[in-house]
Protein backbone atom coordinates (compact mmCIF):
# COMPACT_ATOMS: atom_id res chain seq x y z
CA UNK A 1 0.00 0.00 0.00
CA UNK A 2 1.26 3.21 -0.95
CA UNK A 3 1.51 6.28 1.64
CA UNK A 4 0.01 8.98 0.35
CA UNK A 5 2.55 12.27 0.07
CA UNK A 6 -0.74 15.11 0.18
CA UNK A 7 -0.49 17.78 2.55
CA UNK A 8 -3.61 19.12 4.78
CA UNK A 9 -5.55 17.24 6.95
CA UNK A 10 -6.03 13.95 5.11
CA UNK A 11 -2.47 13.40 4.30
CA UNK A 12 -2.37 10.15 6.16
CA UNK A 13 -5.58 8.89 4.65
CA UNK A 14 -5.67 7.03 1.29
CA UNK A 15 -9.03 4.62 2.36
CA UNK A 16 -11.27 3.65 4.89
CA UNK A 17 -8.86 -0.22 5.44
CA UNK A 18 -5.47 2.28 5.87
CA UNK A 19 -7.36 5.13 8.27
CA UNK A 20 -8.36 2.61 10.54
CA UNK A 21 -4.89 0.06 10.81
CA UNK A 22 -2.64 0.81 13.16
CA UNK A 23 0.29 2.85 11.18
CA UNK A 24 -2.43 5.65 10.15
CA UNK A 25 -3.09 5.94 13.81
CA UNK A 26 0.71 6.26 14.45
CA UNK A 27 1.22 8.69 11.73
CA UNK A 28 -1.58 10.82 12.86
CA UNK A 29 -0.34 10.45 17.12
CA UNK A 30 3.14 11.40 16.00
CA UNK A 31 1.90 14.31 13.36
CA UNK A 32 -0.68 15.36 16.60
CA UNK A 33 2.59 15.62 18.77
CA UNK A 34 4.68 17.37 16.25
CA UNK A 35 2.05 20.07 15.78
CA UNK A 36 0.96 19.97 19.73
CA UNK A 37 -2.47 19.47 18.25
CA UNK A 38 -5.21 17.91 20.34
CA UNK A 39 -4.85 14.36 21.40
CA UNK A 40 -7.55 13.36 22.66
CA UNK A 41 -8.22 10.97 19.80
CA UNK A 42 -5.14 9.07 21.34
CA UNK A 43 -5.50 9.71 24.92
CA UNK A 44 -7.38 6.13 25.65
CA UNK A 45 -5.09 3.92 24.46
CA UNK A 46 -2.19 2.95 26.63
CA UNK A 47 0.66 2.49 23.93
CA UNK A 48 0.13 6.27 22.67
CA UNK A 49 0.24 7.56 26.40
CA UNK A 50 3.19 6.14 26.49
CA UNK A 51 4.14 7.90 23.38
CA UNK A 52 2.95 11.45 24.14
CA UNK A 53 4.83 11.25 27.99
CA UNK A 54 8.31 9.89 26.02
CA UNK A 55 7.57 13.30 23.54
CA UNK A 56 7.15 15.48 26.38
CA UNK A 57 10.19 14.42 28.19
CA UNK A 58 12.55 14.60 25.20
CA UNK A 59 10.67 17.13 23.29
CA UNK A 60 10.28 19.45 26.01
CA UNK A 61 10.99 23.55 25.59
CA UNK A 62 12.58 26.12 27.35
CA UNK A 63 9.61 27.14 29.12
CA UNK A 64 8.65 24.04 29.97
CA UNK A 65 11.81 23.06 31.57
CA UNK A 66 11.79 26.73 33.03
CA UNK A 67 8.94 25.95 34.90
CA UNK A 68 9.56 22.77 36.06
CA UNK A 69 12.93 24.25 37.72
CA UNK A 70 10.80 26.98 39.11
CA UNK A 71 8.43 24.66 40.47
CA UNK A 72 11.43 22.61 42.39
CA UNK A 73 12.99 25.87 43.47
CA UNK A 74 9.82 26.89 45.31
CA UNK A 75 9.24 23.67 46.79
CA UNK A 76 12.96 23.95 47.89
CA UNK A 77 12.81 27.72 49.05
CA UNK A 78 9.53 26.83 51.31
CA UNK A 79 11.10 23.54 53.10
CA UNK A 80 14.32 25.74 53.75
CA UNK A 81 12.15 27.98 55.56
CA UNK A 82 9.70 25.81 57.39
CA UNK A 83 12.70 23.93 58.39
CA UNK A 84 14.19 27.47 59.64
CA UNK A 85 11.46 28.26 61.29
CA UNK A 86 11.34 24.81 63.40
CA UNK A 87 14.57 25.55 64.38
CA UNK A 88 13.94 28.92 65.40
CA UNK A 89 11.19 27.89 67.30
CA UNK A 90 13.33 25.09 69.37
CA UNK A 91 15.96 27.49 69.87
CA UNK A 92 13.66 29.79 71.78
CA UNK A 93 12.37 26.60 73.76
CA UNK A 94 16.05 26.25 74.83
CA UNK A 95 16.82 29.85 75.37
CA UNK A 96 13.42 29.78 77.68
CA UNK A 97 15.37 27.05 79.32
CA UNK A 98 18.31 28.44 79.80
CA UNK A 99 20.78 26.61 77.78
CA UNK A 100 24.37 28.08 75.93
CA UNK A 101 24.02 29.69 73.18
CA UNK A 102 26.75 27.63 71.67
CA UNK A 103 25.15 24.49 72.61
CA UNK A 104 21.51 25.81 71.59
CA UNK A 105 23.51 26.77 67.88
CA UNK A 106 25.03 23.56 67.55
CA UNK A 107 21.85 21.22 67.87
CA UNK A 108 19.61 23.56 65.84
CA UNK A 109 22.40 24.33 63.26
CA UNK A 110 21.67 27.66 63.88
CA UNK A 111 24.23 30.65 63.94
CA UNK A 112 25.26 31.77 66.87
CA UNK A 113 24.52 35.32 65.72
CA UNK A 114 21.08 33.99 64.76
CA UNK A 115 20.82 32.55 68.08
CA UNK A 116 21.54 36.02 70.11
CA UNK A 117 19.32 37.69 68.02
CA UNK A 118 16.50 35.33 69.24
CA UNK A 119 17.80 35.67 72.91
CA UNK A 120 17.72 40.22 72.62
CA UNK A 121 14.22 39.16 70.83
CA UNK A 122 12.90 37.42 74.04
CA UNK A 123 15.20 39.52 76.67
CA UNK A 124 13.73 43.24 75.19
CA UNK A 125 10.42 42.13 73.39
CA UNK A 126 8.52 45.23 71.53
CA UNK A 127 5.56 46.68 73.23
Amino acid sequence: MEVPDQVGEDKFKVNDDFDKCRIAQWLRAIDALNKEDDFSEFASDPVFRVLQNEVKLCNFSAGYMLSNIMKDIDKSYWEYGAARKTKKEIARKMLAMNKPIEEIADLTELPQSTVLELKKEIDSPET
